[in-house]
Formats: structure tokens, C-alpha cells, sequence
């Protein structure tokens, strides 16, 4: 008789979990070692990279995820846009997961990921991964939004502290107190081959349906793998009256007013009359006179429902 055959095991594959210590209050419901062993009973093996001011998960990923067969972001926003802006300079990117632990995760929302630490970590295993288009932004990358003018120092200047006790509520209070201070910029866009030329107060480039808790789009108007970017034009109101309505057509999401602009491109032009500060997933960035957006369709794979 000839002897049996063992069964030989698929070797485990590697996860590199980039962890931000500093990410909100959800940090402290589910710890990163439950994760981990969460991951090690379903046969993956997990080396953990804490952030810190010195070495951010940009430098982290850049620096070891090409050992890894998946990386998975545990943070908030900030901690996967870095992690992809290091990803971006591998020559192959391995598949992002994500765990939300942050104050406001609209990324993971848009994707349809719970905030819930192992139901986000049960997505992980499932290695479901779709493609997804990434910005460049000048010299830099974002993940899924860049946006200028009114509300837009609300996501930065929003105090993480405030974040990470009051979550959404932070932004809308944050919010509400810039009111006060919108101010207008002189703006030439140019969109694709099409051209705008006005003042506005606001101006946003997205790939996501949920947008730093102050506005949303329907799930069916955004392709997260389309090529195309949503770009959201606000003209000057001309009294408090057209800013109260213009505020009521983006809370209902139907966008139609005639200072409202709402249209799809890939390759978008900024001509400013001064430096502008911009918003890139949340954190500030100077885009000087001119920016040039650029949609990189399919660059990365994350893991999603």
C-alpha cells in the first residue's frame, strides 16, 4: 500500500496593519491585538506599524508594504490617503483594507464599510477587492476629495480632540461658525474641453458619496472606477435668502439652482488670482495660483463590500 498523502497548507498570507494611535474614540472600543488575533484564526498573519509624527504611513507603507499581501488601514481617513500616497510610489500597490477608526470616515462610508471594528475586519478576510480611481493633485495624490473655499477649513481646522469626543457634530458646529466668513474667489476652470469663468465660493473634485459631513450625492451618481470625477461649482449668492436655498438644494441633493454647477470630468484646470489653500481628504494643502487635477482611474484596489 502506498503510504497517504499529507495535506500540505497554503502558506499564511501577510497583512501589514498601519495603525494610527491617535485616531478617535473607536480606538479605544477595539483594541489592535483583538484584530490581529481576529485575522490570525483565519489563517492570516499580521505585523503591526504604529504612525507617529516621525514616521507617518506614507513613509511605512513606502518602506515595507511590498513584503505584505494586503495592507489594512486602521484610522480614519487621513491614515488611507497616506497609505495609498505611499503606495503610489511601489511599482505593484498591494490591496487596501480598511478599518474606521476615526471621528468621520466618509471614505469607508461611501464603500459601505461599518464602522464596527470586527464587522470591517470580517470585509477584510473576504479579499473582495474592486478597483478605485485616485487624484493627482499638483505634486501630491488624493483619495476622494479636494475642495477650496467656504467650509473647506472646516475639516482641518477642526480640533482633533473636538473630533474624537463629538465625531460628526465637531464639523457641523465648526461649520456653522465659518459661516460668517466666506469669502469669494475669481475662478477659471477648465474642465476636460469645456471652460467656467466666475466667482465662487466653493469648488470641490470628488469620487465619494459622503463629503466631510456637510454634503452628500447620491450612490447612484458616483462610479468609483468611472475614470470621472464629480466637480461641484458654487457661484457667490447674492443675498442670505440665495444662500439658504442654495444650503436646502445640497441637503436634498438635487443641486439645482442656477449658482449651483454640477458636472463629471477627468482632467480638471484651477486659475486663481492668488494662493489657495485647498483640502485633501480632510488635510490642508496650498495649491499656489494654479492646480491641475488629474483622475487616475483604476490605480488602486480596496477591499469593500
Amino acid at each position: 500500500m502506498s503510504p497517504k498523502k499529507r495535506k500540505t497548507e497554503k502558506p499564511k498570507k501577510r497583512i501589514m496593519l498601519v495603525v494610527n494611535p491617535r485616531a478617535g474614540l473607536k480606538f479605544k472600543k477595539t483594541s489592535v491585538s483583538d484584530i490581529a488575533e481576529y485575522f490570525a484564526k483565519h489563517k492570516y498573519e499580521s505585523a503591526i506599524y504604529f504612525t507617529s509624527l516621525q514616521y507617518g504611513a506614507e513613509f511605512l507603507v513606502k518602506e515595507h508594504a511590498e513584503e505584505y499581501d494586503m495592507i489594512v488601514c486602521c484610522g480614519g481617513d487621513g491614515t488611507v490617503n497616506e497609505s495609498i500616497r505611499g503606495g503610489m510610489k511601489l511599482q505593484k500597490m498591494p490591496p487596501i483594507g480598511f478599518i474606521p477608526f476615526g471621528s468621520t470616515n466618509d471614505l469607508a462610508s461611501s464603500l459601505g464599510i461599518p464602522s464596527n471594528a470586527k464587522r470591517a475586519a470580517k470585509i477584510v478576510i473576504s479579499e473582495k477587492a474592486l478597483p478605485f480611481d485616485i487624484g493627482d493633485f499638483n505634486d501630491s495624490h488624493f483619495v476622494y476629495v479636494a475642495s477650496f473655499g467656504a467650509f473647506t477649513e472646516v475639516s482641518y481646522n477642526t480640533p482633533r480632540k473636538a473630533k474624537n469626543l463629538f465625531g460628526h457634530l465637531a464639523y457641523v458646529f465648526n461649520a456653522i461658525k465659518s459661516m460668517s466668513k466666506i469669502r469669494t474667489y475669481h475662478v477659471k476652470v477648465t474642465a476636460d474641453e469645456k471652460t467656467f469663468e466666475d466667482e465662487y465660493i466653493f469648488g470641490s473634485v470628488t469620487n465619494s458619496t459622503s463629503i466631510a459631513g456637510t454634503f452628500s450625492f447620491d450612490k447612484d451618481m458616483v462610479d468609483f472606477k468611472d475614470g470621472k470625477y464629480e466637480v461641484l461649482l458654487i457661484k457667490r449668492p447674492k443675498s442670505l435668502w440665495n444662500a439658504f436655498a442654495i444650503c436646502m438644494s445640497m441637503i436634498n441633493r438635487s443641486f439645482k439652482h442656477e449658482k449651483i454647477q454640477l458636472f463629471q470630468a477627468s482632467d480638471i484646470q484651477f486659475e486663481f488670482n492668488e494662493n489657495v489653500d485647498w483640502s485633501l481628504d480632510g488635510e490642508k494643502k496650498n495649491g499656489g495660483k494654479t492646480v491641475s487635477i488629474k483622475n487616475h482611474q483604476c490605480a488602486v484596489n480596496i477591499i469593500r463590500k
